[in-house]
């Protein structure tokens, strides 16, 4: 508890601070790939809302998220939906002038969705926690109002359906943009 009560002092103390934190909107889109129970399905899209903050830390700032997310694939007549709600970490790696590339984790509350769109058939997994490891690389000029990032997601997990798990790999690439306030 007071480790808990010294971190939101430290963050509290560097928000009054003048620019040293900020808060941002942000919408993703792109493909994801998926391999589920061994079978690689087709690309289809990702889509991401998230609302976050950015800290200045001296060296590494970093950014913390939380994001309604969606991922879509497909293989014939079966698709594969995986949604749900996320917090993500994100430490810039300032290597570069403009463009700064980042890594994250983030852990999802997720759930998969399978519809066999011959017969109608649905079956839904449980709720499950799931990290999400993520690479990117950010534009994000002070002076400019957005900023934009390419980024690439794994999740390797597996679900229940039916007392019956299945595998789940994903490799999902997004396009990402923020709107600072």
């Amino acid at each position: 508890m007071k480790k808990f009560l010294f971190l939101l002092s430290m963050l509290v103390a560097l928000s009054k601070t003048s620019n040293a934190v900020s808060f941002y909107s942000g919408i993703s889109l792109g493909e994801s790939k998926a391999k589920f129970d061994n079978i690689n399905l087709d690309n289809k899209r990702a889509f991401t809302f998230s609302l976050g903050s950015s800290f200045s830390i001296p060296l590494f700032p970093i950014r913390v998220e939380s994001e309604y997310l969606k991922y879509n694939s497909k293989k014939e007549i079966y698709d594969v939906q995986t949604y749900g709600y996320g917090l993500n970490t994100y430490v810039n790696l300032p290597l570069l002038p403009i463009l700064v590339p980042y890594i994250g984790l983030g852990l999802s509350y997720l759930k998969e969705k399978i519809s066999n769109n011959d017969t109608d058939i649905e079956k839904k997994s449980d709720w499950k926690i799931v990290p999400q490891y993520i690479i990117g690389l950010d534009l994000d000029l002070p002076t400019v109002v957005f900023a934009g990032s390419m980024e690439y997601r794994y999740i390797n997990t597996n679900f229940e359906f039916n007392n019956e798990k299945k595998d789940s790999k994903y490799h999902v690439f997004l396009f990402k943009t923020r709107l600072k306030f």
